[in-house]
């Protein structure tokens, strides 16, 4: 399930990020490169997960709900903070 959530994200923010590629203080690329790395990490797991004989996606375990939702919840703060440090860089204190 969290495979799956981190890739619908990682659409997503891919999207929005070709939508919107004049708006560079969004900075909508970091956000789909976050999501796409954390797509390729739950990828990693879910194959080592077939490897070692268990399901490739899981969706028993409840656990994998709130695991998909920090995954989102951890890559949006991720951004945001970036997108702060990024925007306040060049502004000079006064």
């Amino acid at each position: 399930m969290y495979f799956l959530t981190a890739l619908a994200c990682a659409i997503i923010a891919g999207v929005l990020y070709f939508l919107f590629k004049d708006r560079k203080a969004l900075h909508l690329d970091i956000l789909a490169i976050i999501f796409g790395a954390a797509t390729l990490m739950w990828l990693v797991d879910c194959i080592y997960s077939a490897i070692s004989g268990e399901g490739f996606l899981s969706f028993d375990d409840p656990v994998d709900g709130y695991i998909a939702l920090f995954t989102v919840l951890g890559g949006l703060f991720l951004w945001i903070i970036l997108g702060f440090i990024l925007n306040n860089k060049d502004k000079k204190v006064a």
